[in-house]
């Protein structure tokens, strides 16, 4: 009698545990996307009672989800850009996108990882082209999709821009939502935003895309929004280098799409001014502009990296390290490859009709000033 007693507390204590692994067997799964950029993914799945398993990490990041619990520990809710579903461990119902949705396994947890249904994470991504190859068992998938969102809040309104169409929304106080702008390319990876109010009442909004391996793609994009309108933008991409533009010039605003600069006029969003930084740089490449004043502007050519001078009068270009630089550091300038090609100098300030430069020579540095004469 003790016997069955015991036998009987084990199988109802078996009953009310979370369903685990057991005596699943090792398989794998493979599954790709379609945006070109988030590639393929592939691991180790489990098959348990003829039903395949995939862990959810890698999955989540893929596909930019947002993984949170509820308070029992039991509910596993992913939301993305419209898109969300939700399971149970040990739960034959899912959710998706608000519809009820029958599992053909249960959801477990082994070794702290999450393990849902291959057939229905693929669904649940709107994925496509299911296969099982029972030679490498191997359960395959493609044409996933992605789902990263980014929000933010400026003066009360909530931005928020699918990552993967770059399309920005903007929802109002009484939760209306409306199309703000279309980037024109989408967001990678890591965000970084900045906003700033002018005197004349405009909003500068700078979206900074940091993506890659190992992060060498810089796509920047830059908005002016009037009373809720985005009345000019722009976007540029840089790679590898990157270095700070200039933004206001006197009471005027500075677009740069590394082709060309606009000075846009404060307060009206009016364009007053375009420069060809291609015709002047010489080199068809994406632009920084480093300093902007009255009579000279600085730029530099993406690839190349060399910092020039030109005279807005006379359109005159001066290569600044020939200029400035002795013959040692000239001719690292003109061979070396680390961290990137080109020259180091930085404007430091402008003194009367004299530049004030440092060079920042990364292996030999300097504390060294030069001064390079306007008027010349």
């Amino acid at each position: 009698m003790m016997k069955r007693g015991i036998t009987a507390f084990i199988l109802a204590l078996l009953l009310i545990l979370p369903t685990t692994a057991g005596a699943a067997a090792q398989a794998k799964y493979q599954f790709s996307w379609d945006d070109g950029r988030t590639g393929s993914i592939s691991g180790t799945a489990l098959v348990k009672n003829g039903v395949t398993f995939v862990p959810m990490t890698g999955l989540i990041n893929q596909s930019r989800l947002e993984l949170s619990w509820d308070s029992t520990g039991k509910r596993a809710q992913f939301n993305g850009w419209r898109k969300s579903f939700a399971v149970r461990i040990g739960n034959l119902t899912g959710m998706v996108d608000g519809k009820m949705i029958k599992l053909d396994g249960a959801p477990f947890l082994y070794n702290k990882e999450l393990y849902l249904p291959a057939r229905f994470v693929v669904n649940a991504l709107n994925g496509k082209n299911i296969t099982w190859d029972a030679g490498s068992k191997t359960f395959k998938a493609d044409h996933l999709q992605t789902f990263k969102k980014y929000e933010f809040v400026i003066e009360g309104l909530k931005y928020a821009i699918e990552g993967k169409s770059g399309d920005i929304y903007v929802t109002d106080s009484k939760g209306t939502q409306r199309l703000l702008t279309k980037l024109g390319a989408p967001i990678w990876e890591y965000l970084n935003i900045g906003f700033q109010k002018t005197q004349g009442g405009l909003l500068v909004v700078n979206l900074a895309d940091n993506y890659g391996e190992p992060h060498l793609n810089n796509q920047q994009f830059t908005l002016i929004i009037k009373e809720g309108k985005v009345i000019q933008q722009s976007s540029v991409h840089y790679w590898n280098r990157l270095e700070l533009n200039a933004t206001k010039f006197n009471e005027r605003l500075i677009l740069i799409d590394g082709k060309t600069l606009r000075l846009i006029e404060d307060g009206t969003g009016k364009v007053v001014e375009t420069i060809d930084l291609v015709k002047l740089g010489g080199e068809d490449d994406n632009y920084f502009v480093e300093y902007f004043d009255n009579d000279v502007f600085l730029l530099r050519a993406n690839k190349s990296g060399i910092l020039k001078l030109v005279d807005r009068d006379t359109g005159r270009i001066s290569v600044l390290y020939k200029e400035l630089l002795d013959a040692k550091h000239q001719e690292y300038v003109e061979t070396n490859d680390m961290p990137y090609v080109g020259d180091f100098l930085k404007i430091i300030k402008r003194d009367g009709d004299t530049l004030v430069f440092k060079n920042e020579f990364p292996y030999d540095k300097d504390n060294n000033t030069y001064r390079f004469a306007i008027s010349e």
